[in-house]
């Protein structure tokens, strides 16, 4: 352990001196993740003598192969008091400390399912650590049990004292991961990602209930950060293997790139505006005299979700989801009076001149009710309502295509928040969780070979399909109509003078 060297400002050296409850450390292949957290471990169990710790993967052998024996790697013989055996896979040091080594799927169990860790949750530890954290047999369950079980209360007591550490515990949760889509990203790291770039706090961010301080720290780097540890050859072989989406989460540490995503430009930091900021400039707008036009999409659904969007276009022509609802299990006869109730907010504010943009099956089916059949259409059916719509286009590719246009954004076209340019043509508010949660879960399909094909997953994809729906037509620009009573007095305009003819007359005469 004596010859690990932290370079100060590294990402390993802000990990291993990190002192939030929760601490992350992520990014590309080879950037040192493992290392830096068997050596924190070592030191943690140093300096709480008598301390109960536990370093856990996914399995069994990924555990020995990996995050164990780089830990008995850097661990100092004389510190040994027993290694782990097959029959205890527990390491004993001479002060007392004891680090468990323990993997956390459980066979028989389902990946998305909620059984217990029950070979995980017989003790009280001191400190957890969880190496590849993203492995798909660790869900999200895992993570809240284990952070139950930090309750540990084993006093500091380092030779070298630091007033920064807890005095007890430390009661730390450590874990390393490369980038992944799964529940780590979305639980974890993107409310994290979104408040350290937008301050936004969401209700997944995990923040101390006294100070509102998120007590999660994130720490992510590439490959080539840790380049000065790795064979010469080693880069090499990345560089030459791995292209597109693969090099930029593999060897960039990138999160938001994902083989698969229908639309991987969405980012939650940069795509979502808190609903107070959305109003400020629907409120800006109308100062400007913007006579602002609503834009309304719905996508129709019995026992799955129902999903009806309102947004508003500026003057620029850009698109800002405002509000909406994706609910299954919505009778269709509840929903007109559903949507009337969210134009309200808005009346006065938004026009509402053109039709919901609307799936063009419900121009042609009809409701069933038990087995007798209405014979009327569900779009007949809301025009009974006086809630009328129009049919959208219908062509998924050509509708996924300008999606991602307006994602992607267009030089001269800044950022409504930041002023960075491009910015989107297309923003979120942020409390419409539904619709993020679709963009991270909305992947192309794959035939027999593995291969991807130009066909959208279809399932959870209600929001995706009302967003395609709103821009199956250019959307119509608001207009900038200045009123009479903002324009300067008639009289200031009959009292004008073009000063060039005046004075051009005087010289013609020589006067």
């Amino acid at each position: 352990m004596s010859n690990y060297k932290l370079i100060e400002g590294s990402v390993q050296s802000g990990f291993y001196h990190s002192r939030q409850k929760i601490q992350i450390f992520g990014g590309a292949f080879a950037n040192g993740k493992t290392t830096a957290l068997a050596v924190k471990a070592l030191k943690l169990s140093k300096d709480y003598p008598g301390s109960n710790g536990l370093l856990a993967r996914e399995t069994y052998p990924k555990l020995n192969d990996t995050l164990r024996k780089v830990l008995l790697k850097w661990c100092p013989a004389s510190w040994i008091l027993k290694k782990p055996t097959q029959d205890d896979n527990t390491l004993y040091l001479r002060n007392g400390s004891v680090i468990n080594f323990r993997y956390i799927s459980q066979r028989g169990r389902s990946k998305s399912d909620g059984s217990s860790t029950s070979n995980l949750l017989s003790a009280t530890y001191d400190y957890i650590g969880i190496d590849q954290v993203e492995d798909p047999g660790i869900v999200y369950k895992d993570f809240l049990d284990l952070l139950g079980r930090l309750r540990g209360d084993t006093p500091y007591q380092a030779e070298d004292e630091d007033l920064s550490m807890p005095a007890t515990g430390p009661r730390w949760l450590m874990l390393t991961a490369n980038p992944s889509h799964n529940w780590f990203y979305k639980e974890l790291v993107q409310p994290y990602l979104l408040w350290l770039k937008t301050g936004q706090k969401t209700e997944k961010l995990i923040v101390d209930e006294t100070t509102g301080i998120p007590i999660i720290e994130l720490f992510e780097s590439d490959t080539y950060a840790n380049k000065h540890n790795l064979a010469s050859d080693y880069l090499v072989s990345l560089e030459s293997t791995y292209k597109g989406q693969m090099r930029d989460r593999y060897l960039l540490g990138k999160w938001v790139a994902f083989e698969g995503l229908v639309h991987p430009d969405y980012d939650p930091a940069f795509h979502t505006i808190s609903r107070q900021d959305a109003e400020n400039y629907l409120a800006e707008c109308l100062l400007r005299h913007v006579q602002i036009q609503a834009i309304e999409s719905y996508d129709f659904g019995l026992t799955s979700p129902s999903c009806y969007l309102l947004g508003f276009v500026d003057h620029m022509g850009r698109v800002i989801i405002l509000d909406g609802y994706h609910q299954s299990d919505f009778p269709y006869h509840e929903q007109p009076q559903a949507i009337r109730d969210i134009r309200a907010k808005y009346a006065g504010l938004l026009m509402f001149s053109n039709r919901i943009y609307a799936d063009p099956a419900i121009f042609k089916k009809i409701v069933v009710a038990g087995k007798r059949e209405t014979g009327v259409t569900i779009a007949r059916l809301y025009e009974n309502d006086k809630i009328y719509m129009r049919p959208a286009g219908n062509d998924v590719v050509t509708g996924i295509a300008k999606v991602n246009a307006y994602l992607a954004g267009r030089k001269g076209f800044p950022h409504i928040l930041t002023g960075d340019d491009p910015g989107p043509l297309m923003m979120f508010v942020d409390d419409l969780t539904f619709i993020g949660e679709e963009f991270s879960s909305y992947y192309w399909k794959q035939n027999p070979q593995g291969q991807r094909i130009d066909e959208p997953m279809d399932t959870n994809d209600h929001s995706m399909n009302a967003i395609k729906y709103m821009l199956s037509y250019l959307p119509e620009v608001s207009r900038i109509v200045v009123p009479a009573s903002a324009l300067p007095p008639k009289w200031s305009f009959w009292h004008e003078v073009d000063m060039n003819d005046q004075y051009g007359g005087l010289s013609q005469t020589g006067g």
